[in-house]
């Protein structure tokens, strides 16, 4: 009797062991298609809670991530364990000009996938709220800006003929000229529908800044808009500045 010790601590019968920890880790990381993933999404569809997975790694969810990350690895499975805003617009990128140039066209989300990128689908498409919108930013990055219709801007030139009178001039006038701008802006719901539908490439000569050097896009009329065309996704298509000067203002069948 006199040999029994008290302590503090008591036996926790409902731990849970590391292993299980890591299956519950990996089946939710395949969910999401081995990318990274918060604690609230882990959460929503795991059986343990991610405060639970974070005690038994030191208090701190990133030392979870690691651990899944070499378990992958022994069974030769890449997972994306970096946070989306830890990696830079520019390393997206150039993963994109990588992969587009490889394939030759705009990548897939299954093309993508398939070639075991350095950054993963989901990554870039959190980053820019959207694969397409993803694919915007990246060519509007290799076009040096932003693919707005090559006559969206006009300016017209109005003179306001006003008289002004001084005491020793009050018959003279002068003219005061107003420059007015017209912007006509595409919507970009509109833009990236056009942009998706074209494959963001010239309709004419098949060019994208992706795989061609110096290439910038317009969003040209079809119908033009001095000749009352409109902004539906109808009457636009995708050109190259080339051929969107050449066309200028004329209709093309």
């Amino acid at each position: 009797m006199s040999d029994f010790k008290f302590e503090f601590g008591r036996p926790h019968g409902n731990r849970i062991k590391e292993e299980e920890i890591l299956d519950e880790l990996e089946r939710v990381a395949k969910h999401f298609n081995y990318t990274y993933f918060r604690r609230k999404d882990f959460n929503k569809i795991s059986n343990i809670h991610s405060a639970t997975v974070e005690r038994h790694f030191a208090g701190f969810w990133s030392n979870a991530m690691l651990a899944l990350k070499e378990r992958l690895n022994q069974k030769n499975v890449n997972i994306d364990i970096a946070h989306p805003k830890n990696i830079s617009e520019k390393e997206i990128f150039e993963e994109m000009e990588r992969i587009w140039r490889l394939l030759g066209h705009r990548p897939s989300r299954n093309e993508w996938t398939a070639i075991k990128p350095k950054i993963n689908y989901a990554t870039a498409y959190r980053r820019f709220g959207g694969w397409t919108k993803a694919c915007l930013k990246f060519i509007e990055y290799k076009s040096g800006g932003v693919i707005t219709a090559g006559d969206e801007k006009r300016t017209e030139i109005l003179k306001d003929i006003q008289p002004t009178f001084s005491e020793d001039r009050k018959n003279n006038s002068v003219a005061k000229q107003k420059t007015i701008e017209k912007t006509r802006t595409i919507p970009l719901n509109v833009r990236l529908k056009v942009l998706s539908r074209d494959n963001f490439r010239c309709v004419f000569c098949g060019k994208s800044p992706a795989t061609d050097v110096g290439t910038k896009l317009h969003i040209d009329h079809v119908i033009p808009f001095s000749k009352g065309g409109t902004n539906s996704p109808g009457n636009l298509q995708i050109l190259c500045e080339q051929c969107n000067l050449g066309k200028s203002n004329t209709e093309m069948e």
